[in-house]
């Protein structure tokens, strides 16, 4: 989560609603009292990144970093080599069991992210955030079904009309006139797109 002195917790809602929401898919406890009190406590001279922990019994943590400083140009970012597995439970939940992300960035560590992609051919997201693809003049998303993560500014972007879900095959990739790594800490991110011996 991005939160700054003047504006709190970007997007405040929608992470907590999304937290919640994963607490009672996985059968944890949710005290929003206790979230609620803790972000409000906040306090810093520059912008942070925040991230929270629930834990089984409803109690939580908060973590507090520095803010990633400001993306200056497009990012050159691969193409994983192994798919996801589309029903993966995992990838619709944001939680500390990132196996498929930690593999796909081992597979690329010099890269500052990766693209992923399901059994299917169909593109899902990065390591560390939405995909946004600019196809036929449109900005389009995946949709959450085909195995990703429904970030919340992605949500955002969707409930604002700036952006629509229609699914991205990697075969778009060759007609598209822009991609973008989307999240709520870096915002828009261009990406240029490495195909270093992904299979296209």
């Amino acid at each position: 989560m991005a939160w700054t002195p003047n504006g709190g917790v970007a997007l405040r809602s929608r992470h907590v609603d999304r937290m919640a929401a994963s607490a009672d898919h996985f059968g944890f406890e949710f005290d929003a009292a206790a979230v609620d009190a803790l972000l409000d406590g906040v306090d810093a001279d520059g912008p942070r990144r925040l991230r929270l922990l629930g834990a089984p019994d409803g109690g939580v943590e908060l973590q507090v970093a520095e803010a990633p400083e400001p993306t200056t140009g497009a990012w050159n970012v691969p193409i994983d080599l192994e798919p996801v597995t589309s029903g993966h439970e995992f990838l619709f939940h944001k939680t500390t069991l990132r196996e498929v992300y930690d593999d796909a960035r081992a597979r690329f560590p010099e890269a500052p992210d990766v693209l992923l992609w399901n059994e299917v051919g169909e593109l899902t997201e990065t390591t560390i955030g939405n995909l946004v693809v600019r196809l036929d003049g449109r900005l389009v998303t995946p949709p959450v079904s085909c195995g990703l993560l429904p970030g919340t500014f992605r949500a955002q972007l969707l409930a604002d009309g700036e952006v629509v879900e229609q699914v991205v095959r990697r075969g778009d990739l060759d007609r598209a006139d822009g991609v973008w790594m989307v999240n709520s800490v870096r915002g828009w991110v261009p990406i240029s797109l490495v195909y270093a011996g992904s299979r296209r």
